[in-house]
């Protein structure tokens, strides 16, 4: 044996006998539970699809026509509890005829306007419809008109002009119903555009107009101020570019008083001398009709040195004259500087102005002035001459709106105008202020 091959032996007798296969350790797993069946799916994921309120053939329905429009308005009857589910399963393809017979039909006007009353409470909004409202109801027909409008496409509009200009009449509270009306206009077609704005803007819709008339264009705008009188419009233009336009609206007697003062201000704003033919528009508008507009243009000529037109005592015993002044003076003096006189003493006389407060408590239950009713509390007080000012002023302007003799009322106050001739001459004795009582609750 060689000695390669004894090293050899040694080797293999120090590994020891070759290492057999490692048998691994079982893993006990858990018997399956007994299948339960499978889950019941979730119902909130697996509606059951509603069933269709309506079965109609629309495939095969004719709508060709008004009466054939109208015979399928019959079929659906809406009501006022389900229209809007129902309304949901027209087809969009059948929509417009339906929309445009719909409008044909008129009867919009859920809210009539309220008659004129001394305390009316304020409706801000329109009612929806009683769930049992079928199409005979004003209430639910609006809300169908709603829709059909907004199923309308611009070349739609020729066919149903009419309607949308009787529902541009409708006067307020409704205010959702004819602004659907009026943007269905296409700004494309300014005229009628501007038509519909007129029709709202006569109806009483004065702020949903006004809110309007931006989207017309420059000749459309000048139209709404001088034909149609619509006071928003001046916000638009400009008196520097349209003083033509300007010029006519401070004596427009049919435009809003504030809006021509405002034209007013605005036109003399930058001028300091004034141009020949605004000096003379001003003349001609401080004998306006309106006092507010009267005492603008009084105000605007006095500051440039032209006095004529400043509030004086009129020189007569007629009670219309006095009247007349008194309403310019107060609009007069809500334009003067807090360091100004008041004008009110020149129209006193010397012992000076009975001032007359009737003050309201509905919860007074003590008769206090013995006047016979516990709510009201009534005292007097002589002002001297020199201290006389023209009181509640701004509340005074707005009743000098609403007279009636020497009697002028607001939402708050009657104020009553003690008239007397002293010398000969007819002067403001008294001013009597009471408040009036607030409007009871519906």
């Amino acid at each position: 044996m060689t000695l390669r091959s004894a090293v050899a032996l040694l080797v293999l007798a120090a590994c020891g006998p070759a290492p057999r296969g490692v048998t691994p350790t079982p893993v006990a797993h858990p018997n399956p539970p007994p299948d339960a069946g499978a889950r019941p799916p979730d119902p909130d994921l697996n509606r059951t699809p509603p069933k269709p309120l309506l079965s109609i053939a629309w495939d095969t329905i004719p709508l060709g026509t008004d009466a054939e429009a109208n015979a399928v308005w019959a079929s659906i009857a809406p009501t006022g509890d389900d229209w809007e589910a129902k309304l949901d399963e027209i087809p969009v393809a059948k929509a417009t005829p339906l929309a445009i017979a719909l409008l044909h039909g008129g009867n919009f006007t859920c809210v009539p306007p309220s008659p004129p009353k001394d305390c009316a409470p304020l409706v801000l909004d329109v009612d929806g419809p009683a769930p049992t409202a079928t199409m005979k109801d004003p209430c639910l027909r609006r809300l169908l008109a709603l829709w059909s409008i907004g199923a309308l496409e611009d070349t739609d509009i020729p066919t149903v002009l009419d309607a949308l200009r009787g529902i541009a009449a409708i006067p307020p509270p409704e205010s959702q119903l004819v602004a659907a009306a009026i943007q269905a206009v296409p700004e494309a077609d300014p005229v009628h555009r501007l038509e519909m704005l007129a029709i709202a803007f006569k109806a009483g819709q004065r702020d949903l107009a006004n809110g309007h008339v931006g989207s017309l264009d420059e000749a459309s705008l000048i139209l709404a101020v001088t034909k149609h009188h619509i006071d928003g419009a001046l916000d638009v233009l400009a008196a520097e570019s349209h003083k033509a336009v300007f010029l006519a609206a401070i004596t427009d007697e049919a435009l809003a008083p504030k809006a021509r003062a405002d034209a007013l201000s605005e036109l003399v704003a930058t001028d300091d001398k004034l141009p020949a033919d605004v000096r003379s528009t001003l003349v001609a508008a401080a004998k306006s009709k309106d006092c507010f507009v009267a005492a603008a243009a009084a105000r605007a000529l006095e500051v440039r040195g032209d006095k004529r037109f400043v509030p004086r005592r009129p020189r007569t015993s007629s009670p219309d004259a006095m009247m007349r002044a008194l309403c310019v003076l107060a609009s007069y003096e809500r334009l003067q500087g807090n360091d100004e006189s008041s004008l009110l003493p020149g129209f006193v006389p010397a012992k000076g102005l009975e001032h007359v407060q009737i003050a309201f408590d509905a919860l007074s239950e003590v008769d206090t002035d013995g006047d016979g009713d516990p709510r009201t509390e009534r005292t007097v007080n002589l002002i001297p001459k020199p201290d006389v000012v023209v009181p509640e002023i701004d509340d005074l302007v707005r009743a000098f709106r609403h007279c009636k003799g020497t009697t002028c009322t607001s939402d708050d106050r009657d104020f009553r105008f003690g008239l007397k001739l002293v010398g000969g001459e007819l002067l403001l004795a008294s001013i009597e202020i009471a408040e009036r009582p607030p409007c009871p609750s519906r």
